[in-house]
């Protein structure tokens, strides 16, 4: 927190410590002492405190140790004024509240004999009153540093303990799996429960979903949360947005990545001689907008509205063999001819709107109504890669609409009420540019039609209802949160077919190694695969905060977590041999306590300068609904994936061999008349299964050393337990182990009526450690700030599935424990932050530079074949020397970006400025490149073989420029 300068007409004051203890949600607290010049505390003293952008005014009155405390104070720059009879007044203290400062403020008054002086006051260096670990990312770095694709979740990053995982580019933090990360915008659950992750991002290509200018500032909480925060066993994004003031304000901007400014990705040079350019191709970039705030009513009723628009078109170099390309000849090969004829290059596109309004009323000086509305629109491509023909592409449209209604109360000096509804819209239609069944031709690519075909809606209506009991040394809230998830989804994966081929010779053979295709076994596809429910989520908590001394606080809290799931039958597994399994069985509701206790201690001897925190606590999250709708539709009596073996092609008339015909591709367009029915995949869940939970605990430092240099240190352990994890309940025992140590199963399934009877179990677990350095450098007026973490961890898991819902991962069903290696999520050393520096002189440039550096993720040696006959192709590890390479035992290369951003204002007239920028995401272009391997595809366990192909990580350097007019 940096200091703060104070002077008043009749200023008699010492500030000691000048900032807000801390609150969890969307406001923020003030409070303190006022003290006489011996020391002791003055009972009776009038503190009123104003906030300068709205006029809203707090009264207070300190008691017998001389302490005040005001609660439920939205952020923002504020005016505290003291007086007492025979004292002179303190007045026009200013102090800027901001979500993650919490030292108390702390004023000394004269005798009225005494002299008026005028006096600068430095603030405290590190917050006293704060038990979680928490960065804050302010408006300053919101406005200053580089943001990629201006998404303000993209500064999350630079926190501590902070990853994007691989499978969805969630935020996954403090070890913890992506989806039980929590997004909380004005206090609103921001969290898509079907997908997991923000609302909006279920497939990872909208940029944003509310503008960053829209945005105030945030928190990343990691370690210590209040037991106010819940649904996250990772870690917790708070935001809050913008208001209205009783000063006119807005802006304009554009923003644009030229593309004669996008550098080329690397030439790739495979061990076989083989070369892949990475050319920038039709590259184009634009985002435009607007913001403006006033007042409607001064002192009494604001408005805020922002627009802010992208337009995108992404390049793909498109290669037959991606990194290894493979060289097609129509002439000798007449099936080489589909191929040739979808290659080529394209852009795909990814453009959105986001329109937001929000409109704040205070009816008096003791309530306060704010409404929020937010709506935004992306449209885009998805699957779109390099052995992928653009036909193979689909048209994504994600429309998200938000609703906020927040009332806040203060009921008298002691007790404070807020309520809020929080309403949420998410719908994604999504239309495949091809109607024919896909080709997928292993290491070769794939072209027809985009196999996930999907459309579905989720509405989330929230409900909290939270009251506070408050005196300056004990602080007790507690609340209710219901949540009623209403989901819709039609998902047919392959219901258009798909053709496999495990090699470019069987393609040109025409010899499939199988037909998949989805049917709807009790009527059409689309009616049986349509899925419509609703869940509940419930939550009420208790948290205490106790002043017990002057340097020590101590929090309690206790929270409680229900998942209501939908009350549908689904099968019942617990007789797996039967000839078909009933619909008697429900998916498990879960309802789960987590006690949290936490704690500060400044200590005495260091007069106040260190700051120890630590918490102890448990955090449950929740199940998404995806597996929900898998239970539901794969049944073996609404939808069924069919894989048709090569012997079955001659019984149903599906071309092979000769007749086969990549140009006109055969399709099932209703299950086969007069066929039997075919065995299918089945899903159900473990009547045991229970929501995740995470246990932690952290303990920390911090200090000011070298005047306004802050140095930290802290640690963490994590444990995962009950995490989701798929398993085959149709395998059997295993038949016998090979000369090469591989467990094997018969290709025989013990239940001849089902291939897979895919099973949603709870007992995998994880264990987390992170040990973080911190330096951080914040001073007003200063021409720099600085922040800066190092953390070193540790992620080891028995599972790291995210959210796949359809795949079996485990290698050994009987031996999880074989299954235990670094989770994907795994980053052994992770560097993160910034500098900026404002040169006043000579330029009047702001430069600021972010960092990130991390480590490699790990990834896992894995065959791409049924190497151990239980029938599925993708968890079969590869065996060398007779011993199992194990899971995630390879490591990827390490990432290094920097970016750099450069700003000049120039004014124009009052207070409209202009501010002229160039932002350089990945200045020094390192363009990352290693060697993986993999087994070939003639590789077997008695003779092992792997090749290498060298891969490419991140983006190439781009240069963003753009113009801003504030006033």
């Amino acid at each position: 927190m940096r200091s703060r300068h104070f002077a008043g007409s009749s200023l008699v004051a010492l500030l000691v410590a000048a900032a807000p203890i801390m609150a969890q949600g969307v406001s923020t607290q003030l409070g303190g002492r006022v003290l006489d010049n011996s020391g002791a505390g003055i009972t009776g003293a009038t503190v009123v405190i104003r906030n300068t952008e709205t006029g809203l005014t707090r009264t207070l009155q300190t008691n017998g140790e001389g302490r005040y405390l005001a609660t439920l104070l939205p952020v923002g720059p504020y005016n505290v004024t003291v007086t007492k009879a025979g004292f002179q007044t303190a007045s026009n203290v200013k102090v800027n509240l901001n979500l993650g400062d919490a030292a108390p403020l702390t004023i000394r008054l004269a005798p009225i004999t005494g002299a008026v002086v005028e006096v600068v006051a430095v603030s405290s260096q590190v917050d006293s009153e704060r038990a979680s670990a928490a960065a804050i990312i302010s408006p300053d770095n919101l406005v200053e540093l580089p943001v990629f694709n201006r998404s303000f979740t993209n500064l999350a990053t630079l926190a501590p303990q902070v990853v994007v995982e691989g499978s969805r580019n969630n935020l996954a933090i403090a070890g913890q799996r992506g989806v039980n990360t929590s997004i909380n915008i004005d206090g609103g659950d921001n969290n898509e429960p079907f997908f997991g992750g923000a609302v909006g991002g279920g497939e990872g290509k909208t940029p944003f979903t509310i503008s960053i200018e829209a945005i105030r500032e945030y928190q990343v909480i990691t370690d210590g949360a209040s037991a106010e925060f819940g649904r996250m066993g990772g870690g917790y994004v708070n935001a809050i947005t913008k208001n209205g003031t009783n000063d006119l304000t807005g802006s304009l901007f554009y923003y644009k990545r030229p593309k004669s400014l996008v550098a080329a990705g690397p030439t790739l040079v495979q061990p076989s001689g083989a070369i892949t350019r990475n050319p920038v191709g039709d590259f184009d970039q634009q985002q435009f907008g607007f913001s403006v705030g006033g007042p409607i009513l001064k002192d009494k009723l604001f408005y805020f509205v922002a627009y802010d628009a992208q337009r995108l078109k992404t390049p793909t170099n498109q290669v037959w063999g991606g990194n290894t390309p493979v060289t097609l000849d129509a002439a000798t090969y007449p099936n080489d001819a589909a191929l040739i004829s979808r290659a080529g290059n394209y852009s795909s596109k990814g453009d959105s709107d986001t329109m937001f309004a929000r409109f704040d009323w205070n009816i008096n000086v003791d309530q306060n109504l704010q409404l929020r509305i937010n709506h935004s629109k992306f449209s885009g491509d998805v699957g779109a890669g390099a052995m992928a023909a653009y036909e193979n592409l689909s048209s994504d449209t994600i429309t998200t609409d938000s609703y906020v209604l927040q009332w806040n109360w203060v009921i008298n000096a002691n007790w404070l009420n807020e309520v809020r509804v929080n309403y949420t819209k998410d719908d994604m239609p999504r239309t495949p540019y091809s109607t024919t069944p896909e080709v997928s031709i292993s290491n070769v690519g794939y072209f027809g039609a985009y196999p996930f075909d999907r459309t579905y809606n989720t509405k989330r209506t929230q409900i909290q209802e939270n009251i506070s009991y408050v005196t300056p040394t004990l602080q007790v809230k507690a609340g209710l949160d219901y949540n009623s998830i209403d989901v819709s989804e039609f998902f047919a994966g392959n219901w258009r077919g798909v053709y496999s081929f495990s090699s470019l010779a069987n393609y040109r053979a025409g010899n499939w190694s199988y037909y998949r295709q989805n049917f709807g076994l009790s009527g059409p596809v689309q009616q049986a695969g349509q899925f419509s429910a609703t869940e509940k989520q419930e939550a009420a908590f208790v948290q205490a905060d106790w002043r017990l001394t002057d340097t020590f606080k101590l929090g309690l809290g206790l929270r409680w977590d229900r998942q209501e799931n939908p009350d549908y039958a689904i099968l019942d597994f617990s007789n797996p041999l039967a000839a078909s399994m009933p619909l008697t069985a429900r998916i498990p509701n879960d309802s789960q306590f987590s006690p949290r206790v936490s704690f500060t201690w400044t200590p005495a001897f260091d007069q106040g300068k260190t700051v120890v925190r630590g918490s102890l606590g448990r955090y449950v999250s929740t199940t998404p609904s995806v597996f929900l709708y898998q239970v539901y539709a794969a049944n073996s009596m609404r939808t069924g994936s069919v894989d048709f073996q090569p012997a079955q092609a001659a019984t149903f008339g599906i071309p092979r061999g000769a007749s086969f015909d990549p140009n006109n591709l055969f399709w099932f367009p209703s299950f086969p008349t007069g066929a039997t029915t075919p065995t299918v995949d089945i899903w159900s869940f473990s009547q045991n299964f229970k929501n995740p939970y995470t246990d932690r605990v952290n303990l920390g430092a911090e200090r000011p050393f070298f005047r306004d240099i802050v140095l930290g240190v802290s640690g963490t352990y994590a444990k995962g337990n009950q995490l989701e994890r798929t398993a085959d309940l149709n395998l059997g025992a295993p038949t016998g182990v090979s000369a090469q140590g591989r467990i094997l199963y018969s290709s025989t399934r013990p239940n001849a009526n089902y291939l897979r009877m895919g099973y949603y179990m709870s007992d995998a677990t994880s264990i987390y450690h992170a040990y973080t350095v911190s330096l951080k450098y914040h001073k007003d007026d200063s021409a720099l700030d600085a922040q800066l973490y190092y953390t070193y961890s540790i992620n080891k898991d028995s599972d790291s599935n995210e959210r796949n819902y359809s795949g079996v991962s485990i290698q050994d069903p009987a031996n999880l424990g074989g299954q235990w290696g670094y989770a994907d999520t795994d980053r052994r050393q992770v560097l993160t932050g910034y500098v900026s520096y404002l040169e006043k002189n000579y330029t009047g440039i702001l430069s600021s530079l972010s960092l990130r550096y991390q480590t490699g993720n790990p990834y896992t040696l894995m065959y791409t074949k049924d190497v151990n006959g239980d029938r599925n192709t993708g968890n079969d590890r590869y065996f060398v020397n007779g011993q199992d390479s194990g899971r995630n035992t390879q490591r990827a290369g390490s990432v290094l970006y920097m970016d750099l951003g450069l700003r000049r204002d120039f004014k124009i007239y009052g207070k409209v400025k202009a501010t002229l920028s160039a932002d350089i995401f990945n200045l020094l272009n390192r363009q990352d490149t290693y060697l993986s391997y993999r087994p070939t595809s003639a590789s077997i366990d008695a003779a092992p073989n792997l090749q290498a192909q060298q891969n490419w990580i991140g983006s190439a350097r781009q240069v963003q420029l753009g113009a801003r007019l504030a006033f």
